[in-house]
């Protein structure tokens, strides 16, 4: 049966994290994760309220683990990149590689990453955690959900937590025209970071699409 996990990590276990060190204020969120002959090559985006994207392309260009970082798309505070990793250095990417669990999103800040992995079943999950203590990645589970146990707003694919801050967001007034609030505010309302909220609201405008228009588009409706 489909699942969903959460895992934390340490900002620097996670290579890229290295970027926080000097740049305490950027985000990074996991776009996806290409597979390429030995090795992988994930597409991020990097938030940077400094606007010093370039200088960012920079300490990744000297991370040892990576062959490669390119700044595809550069839009002033938001940038998209890629990487390309050393096979002797995947660390995490080898692990989801190695135990077939997918990446639904990924996110960064200087107090950690947070994962979302998705499984056909629980014993992915276990293999996975298995894979990271034996191999020195310190990985910690911090929610395990069921496909079939998330509530209401499930026939769209969304998660409980996807759902509420959806509607939070539009009973507040984020989406009127004169919007009426502010990520920060919306996030305080629900004791997460703003960051965690934003996360939110992306995966589930993503998921909504999937299940709705997407979904039309490739059945002909």
């Amino acid at each position: 049966m489909t699942s969903i996990a959460e895992f934390t990590l340490a900002p620097t276990d996670f290579p890229l994290g290295r970027v926080f060190e000097d740049r305490p204020d950027v985000t990074l969120d996991l776009d996806r994760v290409v597979p390429s002959g030995d090795t992988v090559m994930p597409y991020f985006w990097v938030q940077d309220p400094d606007r010093e994207l370039e200088s960012i392309l920079q300490v990744f260009e000297g991370l040892p683990e990576l062959r490669s970082a390119v700044l595809m798309e550069d839009l002033g505070d938001r940038g998209l990149f890629r990487a390309e990793w050393k096979p002797e250095y995947m660390g995490i990417m080898r692990a989801i590689a190695e135990t077939g669990v997918t990446v639904v999103s990924a996110t960064g800040t200087r107090t950690g990453w947070l994962f979302e992995l998705r499984a056909g079943s629980v014993d992915r999950f276990s293999a996975f955690k298995r894979y990271c203590e034996d191999h020195g990645i310190e990985v910690t589970l911090s929610r395990l959900n069921r496909l079939s146990e998330m509530t209401t707003g499930a026939e769209y694919g969304l998660t409980a937590e996807q759902r509420e801050a959806l509607l939070l967001a539009y009973d507040q007034g984020y989406y009127s025209d004169t919007r009426e609030t502010d990520l920060k505010a919306l996030a305080e309302q629900l004791g997460i970071t703003r960051q965690a909220f934003s996360s939110r609201l992306r995966r589930g405008y993503r998921n909504l699409i999937e299940g709705t228009i997407a979904r039309n588009s490739q059945t002909g409706e």
